[in-house]
C-alpha cells in the first residue's frame, strides 16, 4: 500500500508540517527588492537619522489610519443597527442583532442606548 495515499493520524497531510501548521510561504525576490526599497525610503525622510525611528514613525502613521477607517466602520455599523431596530423592534431584538452581527449583545444595547442619550441632550 502506498504511504502517500492517505495520510494517517501520525503523518502530516501533504504541503503541512509535523505541527500540522501551514507551511511558511517564502517571500519572492521582487517582494523582498520592494520590501527593501520601502524601508530606504523611509529612512531617507527629514528629520529620522535612525532607520528604526523611521520604522517607528511610519508604523505610528497607518495605526492612526487603520483607527480612522475602524472609526468610519462603527459609524456604519451603528447606523445600521439603529435603522434596522426602528423598522421593527421586535423582530430585531438585541439577542437576534447580535447573533446576526456576530457580536455581543451588550454592544448592540449599547449602540441603541448611546442613541437615544444623545437624542435626548440639547
Amino acid at each position: 500500500m502506498d504511504s502517500r495515499a492517505r495520510p494517517g493520524p501520525h503523518q502530516p497531510a501533504e504541503g503541512g508540517t509535523d505541527t500540522g501548521a501551514a507551511p511558511r510561504r517564502s517571500a519572492t525576490r521582487a517582494e523582498r527588492e520592494v520590501s527593501r526599497r520601502s524601508e530606504r525610503e523611509v529612512s531617507q525622510r527629514p528629520g529620522t537619522s535612525d532607520p528604526r525611528a523611521a520604522r517607528a514613525r511610519e508604523l505610528h502613521r497607518k495605526a492612526a489610519e487603520a483607527d480612522e477607517l475602524a472609526a468610519r466602520y462603527r459609524l456604519e455599523r451603528d447606523r445600521l443597527i439603529l435603522r434596522l431596530r426602528a423598522e421593527d423592534p421586535a423582530s430585531w431584538s438585541y439577542t437576534v442583532m447580535a447573533s446576526a452581527l456576530g457580536c455581543s449583545r451588550e454592544l448592540v444595547a449599547l449602540v441603541c442606548r448611546r442613541s437615544r442619550h444623545a437624542v435626548r441632550q440639547p
